[in-house]
């Protein structure tokens, strides 16, 4: 998650989509012990001023799992496990884990770790953080990753998970993505207030909130105590800022010293500013229609093939992003297969999978031979804090025009966007999704498998198709890294065929440092930790 526009990772069900491999799934034994180093600008400066891209409705990442959130939420809170700027799983509160057996995982919780208001973590703190995510009816956004845990328990300083049938991606969930970790105490006094400006959050980071206002700001002070060691500033204030160019302004002004979400449009005058750097990288993320296969005329595959072959996504990569981006041919990006598939065979597995190219002939016909020869209406929703999404929208919206399809294109706030996507409603959506791991599962199993099909469910487009749900059932309990490849990308070629989603583009994202703020090794997952301890001071 690099640069990190605002948007949800639409997770009522959703994998991490925020974001599995590698680690302890595909290497079953210890992994080695390490920490996070202190920054060398550690204790050099008070205040660190960040721009985001939007407000935040709650500070608890399980509760609206939006980009934003996450960026916020892990400067305070850990999970068991991190990922490594190399996508790879790395040690966090837990200093050492092992996959015991194919359905046991047992993780060693590192010694003289404290929350921020002092008292010890503990691994019956590490069982109630899991609880609120795998006990039966909970409404968390993360309880899909957990429905197949069968059994948590701590013994002494190790927590032991088992699961109802093995699955070799669950070794990401205790991940960032899908876990931060607080205490028992914290849960049982705060309850519902958890993430509000009452309750705010409590965790094991380098930094705790000490003010939360939705519209506005959240401001961070230092935990001087943080295993991890000193981080450079003694404060951190977050404010909103969802007009691109007042984020311009703001630097240009010096009143701000980080900005998410650069516009690929404005990064020349970003760049401009004297001292200003901008970095850029794939953040590993996928823009993707989606269509509900469960809702007419979005159920007949002709409707479906007939405006796949109406997106120009050469044109909008070019156009739209600037050729900050790159064409998405499929769910998962072919950097994302580390581990499980090597170069060579994603290639192999990439000409396998159909494609709908632009071609408007090809669009008419298709519609012609569907449901609604004489085309039909609908509405095509998008964030506010995502106007290339807008953008993209409307240029597809005006070469359907041609085939006769009217698609009203509408820009609503993120929030009310997040809640839609949601409910499965709409017959057409523009997904937007970020992964935090370096496993292809992330995407396919959550966009593919029918299990997270239905309300709340991250299948946005539900679809459901047996042969595709075994082949995904079947990685999932796979142990060999070269089956599961195989397995999920035979998933991916047969999902083409129906044409559940048609993928855009994997995103490349922006994100500005001030004068004399660095970024260190900047890359797609940056974000997916506590991102301040890793900034630098420049010249």
């Amino acid at each position: 998650m690099t640069g990190l526009p605002d948007v949800a990772l639409t997770r009522r069900s959703l994998l991490r989509s925020l974001a599995i491999v590698g680690g302890l799934a595909a290497v079953p034994g210890l992994a080695a012990c390490g920490s996070t180093p202190p920054s060398p600008a550690a204790g050099k400066t008070d205040l660190l001023r960040v721009a985001l891209p939007s407000s935040i409705g709650s500070l608890d990442a399980s509760k609206e799992a939006g980009i934003m959130n996450y960026v916020v939420a892990l400067l305070c809170q850990e999970a068991l496990v991190g990922v490594g700027q190399d996508g790879g799983l790395q040690p966090a509160l837990a200093e050492s884990w092992e996959r015991k057996d194919p359905k046991t995982y047992l993780y060693r919780i590192r010694s003289g770790v404290t929350f921020t208001d002092g008292t010890p973590l503990t691994a019956d703190d590490v069982v109630a953080s899991l609880d609120l995510h795998a006990r039966k009816g909970s409404t968390s956004a993360y309880a899909y990753a957990y429905a197949n845990v069968d059994e948590i328990k701590a013994d002494g300083s190790t927590v032991t998970i088992t699961l109802k049938e093995p699955d070799a991606s669950f070794a990401w969930t205790p991940s960032p993505g899908t876990l931060q970790i607080t205490s028992r105490k914290f849960v049982e006094t705060t309850g519902e207030n958890i993430g509000t400006p009452a309750g705010k959050i409590l965790g094991t980071g380098p930094y705790k909130v000490t003010e939360f206002a939705p519209d506005s700001h959240v401001t961070l002070e230092r935990n001087d105590a943080w295993w991890g060691g000193k981080v450079p500033y003694r404060q951190i204030r977050l404010d909103f800022v969802p007009e691109e160019s007042t984020r311009l302004l703001a630097m240009r002004g010096g009143s701000v010293d980080v900005a998410l979400n650069v516009p690929a449009e404005q990064i020349d005058q970003w760049k401009a500013i004297s001292g200003v750097e901008v970095r850029t990288a794939s953040d590993r993320s996928l823009v993707t229609l989606a269509f509900n296969t469960a809702k007419k005329p979005w159920n007949d595959v002709h409707v479906r093939k007939a405006v796949a072959h109406a997106v120009d996504r050469e044109g909008i990569v070019r156009s739209v992003l600037r050729g900050h981006g790159q064409v998405a041919t499929t769910v998962p990006d072919p950097a994302q297969w580390g581990g499980v598939l090597d170069e060579a065979q994603v290639k192999d597995l990439y000409a396998r999978i159909p494609q709908y190219g632009f071609d408007l002939a090809k669009a008419k016909e298709e519609l012609a031979l569907s449901s609604v020869p004489g085309g039909f209406s609908d509405v095509l929703t998008y964030p506010s804090s995502g106007p290339q999404l807008g953008r993209a929208a409307l240029t597809l919206a005006e070469n359907l025009k041609t085939i006769g399809i009217t698609l009203e294109v509408k820009e609503i706030p993120l929030e009310q966007w997040i809640s839609e996507l949601g409910k499965h409603d709409s017959g057409v959506y523009l997904g937007w999704y970020f992964a935090t791991t370096g496993d292809p599962s992330e995407y396919v199993q959550q966009l593919l498998n029918d299990a997270y099909a239905g309300e709340n469910g991250s299948n946005i487009a539900e679809y459901a198709n047996a042969e595709v749900t075994g082949l995904l059932d079947d990685a999932k309990k796979s142990t060999d890294d070269a089956a599961r490849g195989k397995l999920l990308g035979d998933a991916l070629v047969r999902a083409a065929a129906d044409v559940p989603y048609q993928p855009l583009w994997w995103g490349e994202a922006a994100t500005a440092f001030g004068p004399k703020i660095g970024a260190g090794e900047f890359g797609p997952y940056f974000f997916v930790g506590p991102w301040a301890a890793k900034l630098t001071t420049r010249p």
